[in-house]
């Protein structure tokens, strides 16, 4: 035990008579390169069907959904790359096929931060959604809409005439009844 004391005072004394210089540059090169690490996420707004899944099963709570101002889909995930543990269940789990919506970039990406908790917290992957995309979903969605008006329109005015033209024939077959009852009675006097 003595030795092991004795040992540490010798080892933090050489620590502040050498100083030890870094040998690694890690913003231009990488420190260490992980094999399981999958890369950083990629998220596809355009064929995101807005389903939640990869938020409902990420063990972190690292998803989160961003509301969208169009019905479908209705919100697309964002990644906290400081709270992610870079599991992969999300791009399992995504059901878009053949692409997913979803994926880890896989390759050697550092994700250098300022280091503080804020920088940290702030630490997004954000789909970029051009507006020209959003606008064209809300044009397709009021097409969509105008075309289903005028189908239940056409269904209701068909309905409509189904029901006047039953009437009138119900009507017509009334009106030949009572004139044979008529023509029965005037035969009887």
């Amino acid at each position: 035990m003595f030795f092991n004391v004795v040992e540490k005072i010798i080892r933090v004394t050489k620590a502040f008579k050498e100083p030890r210089v870094a040998t690694k540059d890690v913003t231009h090169e990488t420190m260490h390169q992980s094999p399981v690490f999958r890369g950083k996420h990629e998220i596809r707004y355009d064929i995101c069907t807005g389903c939640e899944a990869c938020a409902k099963i990420c063990p972190v709570d690292a998803i989160i959904m961003e509301p969208l101002p169009i019905k479908r889909p209705k919100a697309l995930p964002e990644v906290n790359l400081g709270i992610c543990i870079f599991c992969g269940l999300c791009e399992d789990v995504c059901p878009t096929k053949p692409e997913k919506a979803i994926k880890l970039s896989g390759g050697t990406f550092e994700m250098i931060t300022g280091g503080t908790d804020d920088d940290i917290k702030n630490y997004w992957v954000k789909p970029e959604v051009p507006a020209e995309w959003i606008e064209q979903k809300k044009k397709e969605e009021e097409e969509k809409a105008r075309k289903k008006a005028e189908m239940l329109a056409k269904k209701k005015a068909e309905a409509e005439a189904k029901k006047k033209a039953e009437a009138e024939a119900k009507a017509k077959e009334e009106a030949e009844k009572s004139a044979e009852n008529t023509e029965a009675s005037k035969g009887d006097a």
